[in-house]
């Protein structure tokens, strides 16, 4: 089937990403991203001015996809602390499920470029603080309702959670092959934190 202009273009982000996971960015050529997607270096610069301009759209497509739909989504919506965690919940690992080798690819950017002192870290830096800003406010939601502890640490939670998420998507990456549970896995993970965080309902109540 012969590739399109837009479907070559998508291509090129879904081989790149997986060629950053094995060889990282820095290791990764141009050469060895055309020779995954079976297009000339011309296909390749007709969509992207360099390789640092691909993972400008890379962060950029993260970004819009995996952090602000989300925000929005969730931002614009009713509900209590609980249900609003719940949907996050449920929309951050169904896409992880959905786009493993993109989430894990971004995860995998992201440590390589930590100390790199260049406008990609700072995008990168500023897409997770995003993501925990909001994921904070939501913890505060839930302290205002008294579904969440009073004595939480937000801020300190709202990295917990973050790092929790991302550990879990690693883990499930390594082993997905053999884990044939990975919505048990999802489950187990959102209990896990939120029974760390909900008010005590009292003595001998169930938290």
């Amino acid at each position: 089937m012969p590739h399109t202009m837009e479907n070559t273009k998508e291509k090129i982000i879904e081989e790149a990403t997986k060629l950053f996971v094995r060889k990282s960015f820095k290791g990764t050529s141009i050469q060895d991203i055309t020779d995954a997607v079976h297009v000339t270096k011309g296909a390749f610069y007709w969509h992207f001015k360099s390789k640092d301009a691909l993972l400008d759209t890379i962060i950029d497509e993260y970004e819009r996809v995996a952090v602000d739909q989300v925000i929005v989504e969730l931002g614009q919506g009713q509900g209590s602390f609980t249900e609003k965690y719940r949907q996050f919940h449920k929309i951050t690992t169904e896409f992880a499920f959905k786009y493993r080798d993109f989430c894990v690819g971004f995860m995998t950017l992201a440590a390589e470029l930590m100390g790199s002192e260049t406008h990609h870290q700072r995008r990168i830096l500023a897409i997770y603080a995003k993501l925990l800003h909001f994921f904070e406010s939501l913890i505060e939601q839930g302290k205002r309702e008294g579904s969440v502890g009073k004595d939480v640490d937000s801020e300190m939670t709202a990295h917990f959670v973050n790092a929790i998420q991302n550990g879990m998507l690693l883990e499930w990456y390594m082993f997905y092959k053999g884990m044939d549970r990975a919505p048990t896995l999802a489950r187990a993970y959102r209990q896990i934190t939120v029974q760390g965080i909900v008010a005590d309902e009292g003595p001998g109540g169930e938290t």
